[in-house]
């Protein structure tokens, strides 16, 4: 803990408990934009891959 921190005090049962309260600075969601990156496996997927209703009707005409 340093010059200008700020710290948070709580009651307890036993005594005070003091806790240090780290701020988070904000930040733009467009500049956190492709930070995490997951390696490709397998086949790309498309939007109709995840709607039941197109598996229902997959699985009727023998889709698989």
């Amino acid at each position: 803990m340093g010059a200008g921190a700020r710290i948070e005090v709580l009651e307890e049962s036993d005594g005070l408990k003091l806790r240090v309260v780290r701020s988070v600075a904000q930040v733009d969601i467009a500049d956190m934009a492709g930070m995490v990156k997951a390696p490709a496996r397998g086949v790309p997927r498309r939007l109709e891959d995840f709607d039941p209703a197109s598996l229902l009707t997959r699985s009727r005409r023998g889709d698989a």
